[in-house]
């Protein structure tokens, strides 16, 4: 054995572990040839797996043989230093050190005990020693000094009471302590006084915002779509939610459980299901020509990341090409997962600003009360038609009473008989000298069923009917009949009759008749595509090459029963694919700025983005539309005017076309459509948001090969990853069935992870400082025994997070002076073994909290849209070419400029610059851990940005408001306000000298010291001098720059 090697022996620990000192070896160097993934193994040796490591090779020899170095091939192999046997090949670039080579071989000699990962165990409570359980009473406390007695370190005392209030505070509330509150502390020399600071803290409204805050990077949310056109989404009532599941203290398992599946719930209740845009939160495209299902495909791949980084701290996305070369994750375990997110009726292009389906209606208490009396009023109403129905179903007589055409020439406003096109210019033709009737390019005039008819060939064969036919409501009724013949079939494409609907940025707003890509007829009124909507598809096709006479009609009802579709005289019978409109379907201009007249199209839709233009390919003759729901003894009645026949009068449909037109019955009829209108009117303005939804029958799930969308290679079913426990199988295989897997006992990920991140929250570093990836790669916990405890306490205590971030920070470990020495430095820089406290910037959003809190501008306002606090004026044009909604950024006005950060407007494609150069994130992806950086642009965002410049003139205001001594007294005050201790005498002279200093520049410019009274949109109060008030905030803006303003000591 090399000397290296056995020099490095002596210094090894008494036993190696395989988790802690071999696995990450295995990891790093030999994985990437000998591990999961199959496709870059060599040999056929696979080192992740006991029975393969253990067992014999091609060759006849082992890797690893227990207790036996000279039977183990990769003893051998690892001291070789023949480029041909030595591993790992020199051609890797990857090496072994002599310690590494040392772990290695001790490992063997000591029997090569394999354990299975540390993660993969479920966590198990372990004791401290009992000199570490004599000395402290806390557990975490004695776990952590075992760690340091081993170093041969010790706990530094706890910090003096003005320290832990102002960590405490921005650890707890996000906000600076208010001097109020130091001074009770300070005061309170009773025992128990930290801990009723702490339980005061927690039991604070601010308490849940800080919570909330960590929770938007995690769950990726943002106020706008975040890909191409970066639109307008309405997400922030869910933030509201998360708000307040955490000020009434929802327990941690109830939580993420509503977040996953509060829709599936038994009787859910909207607020359940407003939980559920937690999965809705990914970005969204709008970029026209995109593949509608790759993109659906997307959305549903970050769900499954999402849910794997936050509740797992797995790297799933791995394996969506290929099985993970690292973790025991499978290209089918990722598909499998992605199963569970897969059942959702969604788009995968939107339009560029507004809210897809599925999608959730939030009613004020006012809208609710009145949508409720209305709702009363329909039924009462409909109930009265079905007695009317009824009650003249009993007096019906046979007599004559069928439909004449004059009769249904009253409610016919429009008839196109496509008997002639005259061309009016070169690129403008007209039908039947009608001029409201229009085509940029004609279609061919050929024979029709009667006369002549339209031959639609090209992209260019359509007609527009311009200004005689209104848009209608969804309120209103209305029918139409034509004589169509189509000459094909088009697979994965539509063949589009007519209608009005718009584009992805109207929503798809209208109503349309179309033939689908199995020729059957479909009808749909569209409010907002995929939820909004009426869909209805005839359960049979339409022939090719074969005239038939196909209509339909609709009685205003706002539901599919009130639908009919018919061929060929006869009803066509139909499925229900979506019966859910409550909204306007009329025309709307592009993001729904406006109502707009739109022309009725035939032969094309306005639908250009999608690659499916709906082209019709075939014969159109004499159409016809109504003002009416015609019935269908009147659509016999047109199909019988070409057949030249008259066929006998079915009884039924003579009973049923007299009652529809019975004065009495129309009069009910007319009844409800005025509450109905009513209705839609209330239900008009009220708030959407986008949630989740299962699909009535199950979507397919399959493995894509390389990840690719349109490569299904094996169909799947709903699971977890195998390397877990299994679902307990009385679980359903839903999101429902997977939340409540996550939280069975065995399970030995969820609770790690969540008191990891909350460890982080408060400390700066997780036990394990790889938050999002607890698998092989991930770093080794720094405390596992106490990670377990914590999990497990955790578990045991009903997933209470109030209780558990109270036990962290009563703890001596996070009371700790944050105090620095060469020894401990020496020993353990990152002060991972936590032998001090820690000292480290605040977010982004508690630093300007801070600003706004000291100088007495932040609001105290919970909740509500998010606003726009002073950014640089053009940013958000110069990004952006495609939102109407947010092509301009709309300033906030009043204390909603001065909110906490939490409310500020996410525009993922612009986040908010001051935020972003302290580490923000623009919310794309699941985050767990920001950035740390340090750059010259965040010292002069404190010294010149609007907001913080303001905070420092109201800040200089408040001071002499506050203090009436001499300019000592008030320097000494506004130090306070702002780092929350007394200054020394020193700092207090410097910050005099910088005064008196400012006041002689601004006594003589007084000019220039109204400019700095002058930025930002708060009124200076006038209640001192401008020159005083000027030099002021030159001091005031020089306390908000000091570290400990902006530093968690």
């Amino acid at each position: 054995m090399p000397d290296e090697i056995t020099q490095e022996m002596e210094s090894l620990p008494e036993v190696v572990d395989f988790n802690y000192h071999i696995k990450p070896i295995l990891s790093d160097r030999c994985f990437k040839c000998h591990g999961p993934d199959e496709n870059t193994r060599k040999a056929g040796l696979r080192l992740d797996i006991e029975t393969i490591a253990f067992a014999k090779l091609e060759s006849g020899k082992k890797a690893f043989s227990k207790s036996n170095l000279y039977g183990s091939e990769s003893a051998h192999r690892i001291i070789s230093t023949d480029p041909e046997t030595q591993m790992p090949p020199p051609e890797s670039n990857l090496k072994l050190s002599a310690r590494e080579k040392a772990f290695l071989l001790k490992w063997i000699e000591q029997g090569a005990e394999w354990k299975e990962h540390w993660s993969f165990n479920p966590p198990k409570k372990a004791e401290a020693s009992p000199v570490a359980k004599e000395k402290y009473p806390l557990e975490i406390d004695q776990f952590i000094y075992d760690k340091l007695l081993e170093n041969e370190l010790e706990f530094e005392p706890q910090a003096d009471k003005e320290t832990l209030i102002r960590r405490l505070s921005f650890d707890l509330t996000g906000l600076p302590p208010s001097l109020n509150q130091i001074d009770s502390f300070l005061k309170d020399t009773l025992s128990g006084s930290y801990e009723r600071l702490v339980d005061q803290l927690i039991e604070s409204n601010s308490f849940a915002e800080r919570l909330t805050l960590d929770w938007l990077d995690v769950s990726r949310y943002a106020d706008s779509h975040g890909l191409h056109a970066d639109g307008l989404r309405t997400m922030w009532p869910w933030r509201d939610w998360v708000i307040d599941a955490f000020t009434k203290k929802m327990p941690y398992d109830q939580f993420v459980t509503w977040q996953l599946a509060g829709d599936l719930l038994p009787n859910a209740t909207r607020e359940q299901k407003l939980a559920t845009a937690f999965n809705r939160n990914s970005p969204m495209t709008a970029e026209g020509g995109v593949i509608d299902e790759e993109w659906r495909l997307n959305y549903v791949f970050d769900r499954t990341e999402t849910f794997s980084t936050a509740f797992l701290g797995l790297t799933v996305a791995c394996a969506k090409c290929h099985d993970h070369k690292f973790d025991p994750i499978s290209q089918k375990d990722y598909y499998q997962l992605s199963g569970f997110f897969n059942n959702v009726r969604e788009l995968g292009m939107t339009g560029d600003d507004g809210d897809f389906g599925p999608l959730l209606y939030l009613p004020s208490e006012n809208q609710e009360e009145q949508l409720e009396k209305l709702q009363v009023l329909i039924k009462e109403t409909e109930t009265k038609m079905q007695l009317t129905q009824k009650e003249l179903a009993e007096v019906y007589q046979y007599i004559d009473k069928l439909p004449k055409e004059s009769d249904l020439n009253k409610h016919q406003i429009g008839y196109y008989p496509f008997d002639k096109l005259s061309q009016v210019r070169s690129d403008y033709f007209i039908a039947d000298n009608n001029r409201n009737v229009k085509s940029s390019k004609a279609p061919k005039v050929v024979k029709g069923v009667k006369g002549e008819a339209l031959e639609f060939k090209s992209d260019y064969d359509r007609l527009s009917i311009n200004k005689e036919i209104p848009n209608f409501e969804w309120t209103d009724s209305f029918s139409a009949a034509i004589w169509t013949q189509t000459n094909q079939r088009k697979e994965k494409s539509r063949q589009f009759i007519l209608g009005t609907t718009g584009g992805k940025n109207n929503w798809w707003r209208g109503w349309d008749f179309y033939l689908d890509d199995q020729n059957h007829l479909n009808l749909r009124l569209i409010n907002m595509s995929p939820g909004n909507m009426i869909h209805v598809r005839s359960k049979d096709s339409i022939q090719v090459n074969e005239w038939s006479h196909i209509a339909f009609s609709y009685d205003g009802t706002g539901k599919a029963g009130g639908i009919n579709l018919f061929k060929n005289g006869e009803k066509f019978e139909f499925e229900t694919r979506l019966n859910n409109l409550s909204k306007s379907i009329k025309p709307v201009s592009a993001s729904g700025i406006n109502i707009e007249e739109r022309p009725v199209l035939i032969g094309k839709t306005y639908e250009g983005s999608t690659g499916d233009n709906g082209l019709f390919m075939g014969k159109m003759d004499d159409l016809k539309i109504f003002n009416k729901s015609i019935s269908n003894l009147e659509v016999k009645m047109l199909f019988d005017q070409y057949s030249g026949k008259t066929t006998p009068v079915d009884e039924t449909l003579a009973k049923n076309h007299w009652i529809q037109n019975h004065p009495k019955y129309s009069a009910v009829q007319k009844n409800l459509k005025e509450n109905l209108n009513a209705w839609r009117e209330e239900i008009e303005p009220v708030l959407e948001v986008m949630v989740m939804e299962e699909l009535d029958q199950a979507r397919t799930t399959y493995l894509y090969s390389r990840g690719n969308y349109n490569e299904p290679s094996l169909k799947v079913a709903s699971l977890t990853p195998e390397v877990l426990p299994a679902m307990d199988p009385d679980l359903p295989k839903n999101r429902l069935g997977l939340a409540q897997w996550l939280f069975q006992k065995n399970n030995p990920l969820t609770a790690r992870v969540a008191v990891n991140r909350y460890w982080q929250m408060l400390f700066g570093n997780g036990l394990v400082s790889t938050p999002t990836d607890f698998g092989v790669q991930g770093a080794l916990p720094s405390h596992p025994e106490l990670l377990d405890w914590l999990a497990v306490d955790f578990m045991e205590n009903n997933w209470d997070i109030r209780r558990l971030v109270k036990q962290l920070v009563l703890s001596e470990t996070y009371k700790q002076k944050a105090l620095f020495d060469d020894k401990k430095n020496n020993i353990d820089p990152n002060n991972i073994l936590l032998a001090r406290g820690n000292t480290r910037r605040l977010p982004a959003e508690m630093i300007r909290n801070n600003a706004l809190a000291v100088s007495g501008l932040l609001s105290e306002k919970i909740g509500g849209p998010s606003v726009k606090p002073y950014q640089p004026k053009g940013l958000w044009k110069e990004k952006n070419t495609f939102s109407i909604r947010l092509l301009e950024y709309e300033e906030s006005e009043g204390e909603d400029l001065y909110r906490r950060g939490i409310y500020t407007f996410i525009k993922r494609g612009s986040p908010p610059p001051s935020l972003v150069t302290f580490d923000a994130t623009a919310r794309e992806i699941c985050t767990i851990k920001r950035e740390n950086t340090s750059s010259p642009l965040q010292s002069l965002i404190l010294l010149n940005d609007v907001q913080f410049f303001e905070a420092s003139r109201v800040f200089a205001e408040r001071i002499f408001s506050e203090s009436k001594g001499d300019i000592k007294d008030q320097i000494k005050h506004g130090f306070r306000l702002a780092t929350s201790r007394f200054p020394k005498e020193s700092e207090v002279i410097l910050l005099n000298e910088l005064y008196q200093n400012q006041l002689g520049f601004y006594r003589k410019n007084r000019a220039e010291a109204y400019k700095v009274l002058n930025v930002g949109k708060s009124k200076y109060n006038g209640l001192a001098r401008a020159d005083k008030v000027a030099a002021m905030t030159i001091v005031a803006n020089t306390l908000l720059n000091l570290n400990e303003s902006y530093y968690k000591y």
